[in-house]
């Protein structure tokens, strides 16, 4: 069965390879698009999480408002028009309990580690030169376990500010602001008390501007003191087994806490909805080609059966039944599909590697070339919609020829 259909597909050579050719160029798109997408993709998540978490526990915003200050200064009955409404905040977000926390995140099996945090704002001078930061006080140890921020250091180690004194990282762009390098200190102000001496012991880079120019880590004790805020923890950063499970963490978790609990994909909710637009114009793209591909299977296997009318006669004759006859054309394509299919993932490949070794001349994640894809599921997924395309493609010409008795073809020829 297998010689007569591969016979019957070499005998139109140039159609049977423009299909093949129309295949391959589908899923050679959708190998390519997804390699350099989904390779973007794991960078960004890699960014995110290194500056958020799997799960954020901050502090709940206190905002001032002027309905709650009314309930509580003045009676329903007192008419009041506010000249100037009450706004801002109560005070800085801190978390109440980060006992609590501690003791719960502990017991859950879901949970790798967490991370204490303190956020702090400052500026950091060197010589005559200034530069605004956003410092993360945190603990060295548990900060490595729940990201992979310590595999882009640049200079020097994290772990180093484990020891004594006041260290700090700061990133490359604060660095190039400033002037500053390796084991120099440098002055830091969070405008709530005198200024401190800082010892850079390392300089890290993310590759992402924005970040590298602002970004730098202290140890938390530091931070609290340098906030004058001993003992103040305004986050926790969490870590799970599974960043899948970090939004059904994030809901149980607030529903014991009035702290504000968020998960890595609400907090990143428009580049979410950004990655569902890119998925689905992807799989749009290379599911039209591919319908165009199929249409070409249509067509070439109808005219075929059209020619090879008297072959089916004479099949059916000798004792092909219809389910023979529908397997010989089913596997006429399946062969083309298959064939095209492998055609598309190897030229898939080939084209991932040469985009992959261009130099496009800007950093892209401390690189200046592109960060693809190579996940087994990219090329499987591709394959097998590359096969069923040509098998539903190929079934209704089958069914049409398997129906075909050699009374009916004998008639029609005469």
């Amino acid at each position: 069965m297998f010689f007569i259909a591969w016979r019957q597909l070499t005998s139109k050579k140039k159609q049977t390879l423009l299909i093949l050719l129309g295949i391959s160029f589908g899923t050679l798109c959708f190998v390519t698009i997804s390699g350099i997408q989904l390779g973007m993709r794991k960078y960004i998540f890699s960014q995110l999480l290194n500056n958020t978490a799997h799960v954020l526990i901050s502090g709940a915003e206190q905002e001032i408002e002027a309905a709650p200050i009314r309930q509580i200064f003045y009676s329903p009955e007192q008419m009041i028009s506010w000249i100037v409404p009450p706004a801002g905040k109560r005070d800085e977000e801190r978390l109440e309990n980060y006992a609590g926390w501690s003791d719960r995140l502990k017991a859950d099996p879901d949970v790798l580690d967490f991370s204490p945090r303190l956020p702090v704002n400052a500026i950091a001078t060197h010589g005559k030169f200034t530069a605004s930061i956003s410092m993360i006080g945190m603990i060295p140890e548990r900060q490595v376990r729940i990201s992979n921020v310590e595999s882009y250091m640049k200079q020097g180690s994290f772990q180093a500010l484990k020891a004594g004194g006041n260290n700090i990282i700061i990133g490359s762009g604060v660095a190039k602001k400033i002037g500053a390098q390796l084991n120099q200190i440098i002055n830091v102000s969070s405008g709530r008390g005198p200024v401190r001496p800082f010892k850079i012991v390392g300089l890290i880079h993310f590759g992402n501007q924005q970040v590298d120019d602002s970004l730098t880590f202290a140890h938390l004790k530091n931070a609290q003191s340098l906030n004058r805020s001993p003992g103040r923890v305004a986050e926790i950063a969490v870590a799970l087994t599974d960043p899948d499970l970090a939004t059904e963490a994030a809901t149980r978790w607030q529903l014991l806490s009035q702290d504000k609990v968020q998960d890595w994909q609400q907090a990143n909710k428009v580049f979410m909805e950004m990655i569902k637009v890119q998925d689905f114009s992807r799989y749009f793209i290379t599911g039209a080609i591919l319908i165009v591909a199929s249409f070409g299977i249509y067509n070439v296997l109808t005219i075929m059966i059209s020619q090879k009318r008297k072959e089916i006669a004479i099949l059916r004759a000798i004792g092909y039944g219809p389910g023979r006859i529908l397997e010989l054309i089913l596997y006429q394509g399946i062969l083309m599909g298959v064939s095209g299919g492998v055609l598309g993932l190897l030229f898939g490949f080939l084209m991932c590697r040469w985009i992959e070794s261009i130099d496009f001349g800007f950093e892209i994640g401390g690189s200046n070339h592109l960060l693809l894809n190579y996940d087994f599921s990219i090329y499987m997924t591709a394959f097998v919609t590359a096969t069923v395309s040509s098998m539903v493609a190929s079934f209704l010409p089958a069914w049409a020829a398997s129906r075909m008795t050699p009374m009916d073809i004998i008639r029609s020829e005469t």
